[in-house]
């Protein structure tokens, strides 16, 4: 049996349309949920044109694809449960990160289980490129922040500029700055990767030289943001302060940005050996496409979005009962007024917040209380914060072990009035006791799997303090040991 190669191409696209509405039905909130952090945060606003950009250079290689067999991978199938175990992950737990990479990666997966391995090398670059749309990054943010300052301290040095480094405070005779989260130049390195990666497959023939443009696009922003902080430093140095701060410190930002882009492009004009030649045009099709044309396609394809209703149904469905940690005597609060103090970690949408201090060390107990993990009350999320990053920056991170216990981060804050603060936070939820928000989550998954209840608390305790930072850790360490046990019991009655 023959058919026309137009026909062929038109049922295949066709379908695969079909098959992407349903998938945006299926995963509409998790693709809702992706779309608000593509939206509110600049770093992602590029993810709003990954997938379509996608689909139009697949479209655009039709031609190559089209003249390579395809048979069903196993392989690629198993990648299929495989995301659809990290789906049901994030969904118990309501971690958002899980939900975006299953979703995302299906995409890929699903393409190979039922085209296989040779129609995959072929386009291969570009299934890769759906991952840009996993809004992720954000976690190298401290690490960014250290780079950074460490960056532009030696470059300071190395030009004789007299400068102190507090943590993430930079210090030069005539005024102060800090390296806060919006510089740690995650935005800007995110978006340099993103460029460098379509640049290499637009414009590289050779894979080395493809790969020598990414390594670029990951190495040059990085290094570019320490100068670029270095540079306002110095600006605002010589300047006795009036240039490169406020405004000036966002211009003079956006315009290095743009100079290190087109810096990018002219060094890939340099490295890059031709310019990528779309195979759109059909000179002919394997037989195997039209075999493949078939009811064990459509079930194959059919199958994981089925499956994922299948998730999203029990998990609804599944009652569990709320979690619940003793007060400890410790003053209930509403979300306002645990806002409207300056030492407070900024969790949102608790069910419960309780404020307690000790006289007359000045030592203040905090508890964020979620009775379940769901989308309106969600413990471990990107906008909580465990401090006010508009009031305090962290100097340094701790850990401290309790025997038996559990280890607690200790988190050393300054603010840029020279006010110290050590902060001490842990996670509480059933079976589990950790400071890792990764170890939480993923009990909180199995929790909700598990029918244990899937809420949970953030426990924290702050303590101001001056002089010595050692001696001020050795405190909070002692008062940790007496302490931690006591404000994470568990309670038997809702409070």
């Amino acid at each position: 049996m023959e058919l026309d190669p137009k026909i062929l191409v038109r049922r295949w696209s066709q379908s695969s349309l079909v098959w992407l509405v349903i998938w945006c039905v299926v995963f509409f909130q998790s693709l809702m949920s992706a779309a608000h952090v593509w939206l509110v945060n600049d770093a992602f606003n590029h993810c709003f044109f990954i997938v379509p950009a996608v689909i139009y250079g697949l479209w655009l290689q039709r031609g190559a694809l089209l003249v390579q067999p395809v048979k069903y991978s196993w392989l690629f199938g198993f990648a299929v449960l495989g995301s659809l175990f990290v789906y049901a992950l994030g969904l118990a737990a309501y971690v958002e990160v899980l939900q975006h990479m299953a979703m995302f990666a299906l995409l890929p997966f699903v393409f190979g289980m039922l085209f296989g391995w040779r129609a995959v090398f072929k386009v291969w670059p570009l299934l890769a490129f759906v991952l840009f749309a996993i809004p992720v990054g954000e976690e190298l943010v401290p690490l960014f922040q250290d780079i950074t300052a460490y960056l532009a301290i030696n470059l300071l040095e190395f030009f004789n500029v007299p400068v102190h480094r507090d943590g993430l405070y930079i210090y030069v005779p005539n005024g102060s700055f800090v390296v806060a989260e919006a510089c740690s130049g995650i935005r800007f390195f995110i978006a340099c990767v993103v460029i460098g990666c379509a640049y290499a497959y637009l414009n590289c023939l050779s894979y080395s030289r493809a790969l020598i443009i990414v390594l670029f696009s990951i190495i040059m922003p990085i290094l570019a943001n320490g100068v670029r902080a270095f540079g306002i430093i110095l600006i605002g140095h010589l300047s006795n302060m009036e240039h490169a701060v406020g405004a000036d410190h966002l211009v003079f930002g956006w315009v290095f940005f743009a100079f290190v882009i087109v810096l990018l492009l002219i060094f890939g004009h340099f490295v890059s050996d031709g310019h990528r030649q779309w195979e759109s045009e059909i000179t002919s099709v394997d037989g195997s496409w039209l075999q493949c044309w078939n009811k064990k396609t459509l079930a194959l394809a059919v199958a994981p979005l089925i499956m994922v209703l299948g998730i999203q149904v029990l998990l609804n469905y599944v009652s569990q009962s709320p979690f619940s940690i003793a007060s400890v005597n410790m003053q209930s609060r509403t979300e306002t007024e645990v806002m409207g103090m300056d030492w407070t970690p900024r969790f949102y949408n608790a069910d419960h917040y309780r404020v307690s201090s000790q006289f007359p060390l000045e030592v203040q107990y905090f508890q964020a209380v979620y009775q379940y993990n769901n989308p309106e009350g969600e413990m471990i999320s990107w906008a909580n914060r465990l401090y006010d990053i508009d009031l305090w920056s962290a100097k340094g991170r701790y850990v401290h072990s309790v025997p038996g216990f559990a280890d607690i981060r200790i988190v050393d804050l300054t603010a840029v009035s020279g006010n110290k603060r050590l902060l001490a936070y842990w996670y509480v939820v059933a079976n589990r006791v950790s400071s890792k928000q990764v170890y939480i989550k993923l009990q909180q998954a199995v929790n909700s799997l598990a029918l244990f209840p899937s809420g949970g608390a953030l426990v924290a305790v702050s303590m101001p303090y001056n002089g010595d930072t050692n001696e001020a850790i050795a405190g909070m360490r002692e008062l940790l040991n007496q302490q931690a046990r006591t404000l994470s019991s568990s309670s038997e009655s809702n409070q």
